[in-house]
């Protein structure tokens, strides 16, 4: 060993530095292994055929089999065209976003906006403006805010899952 090598060795902070980056490391791996999986789980769902009579509900307004399609279906919407087209790199995102309710309720509803207002047939030319400045402006405005769904996410310790709080308990008197 030479004489740095003998120095990184017993350098007690270094090795707590690294010990730290060796921990951050495997819970990353965790991590993906973890969304690996429910990326897998929501691909292999089927999503349901709509009846082309009947319009999409609200993806909250939906049984359990029924979301579980429709989310599998926003994933890829969200992933294969939303995020690269318009969100691309921007620090607000945040990349596991189905895991925010608010988050999933938003790009349903303009997912749905974008279905209806891009068919320029039904619509009119300015349908996709419309769905630019109406919808999509203001979806990306609220969700990469300082208060959005993804707000938490941002911080050093990475995406963290937002809960509803339980009901306050009023104290006994």
């Amino acid at each position: 060993m030479t004489s740095t090598d003998d120095r990184i060795a017993t350098d007690d902070g270094l090795s707590k530095r690294v010990a730290h980056l060796q921990n951050a490391m495997h819970k990353l791996g965790a991590d993906v292994i973890r969304l690996q999986t429910q990326l897998t789980d929501l691909a292999a769902a089927a999503p349901p055929q709509p009846d082309p009579d009947d319009s999409t509900p609200f993806i909250f307004n939906m049984s359990r089999d029924t979301y579980r399609g429709e989310l599998a279906s926003l994933v890829s919407w969200v992933n294969d065209f939303l995020v690269p087209v318009y969100v691309g790199e921007a620090a607000g995102w945040c990349p596991v976003w189905w895991e925010h309710h608010e988050a999933v309720g938003r790009l349903h509803a303009l997912r749905l906006a974008y279905d209806e207002l891009t068919d320029t047939a039904a619509v009119g030319a300015s349908g996709p403006g419309r769905w630019h400045s109406d919808h999509l402006d203001p979806f990306l405005d609220r969700v990469c805010s300082a208060n959005g769904p993804f707000a938490a996410c941002l911080t050093p310790a990475g995406h963290v899952e937002r809960r509803r709080l339980a009901p306050a308990r009023t104290p006994a008197r």
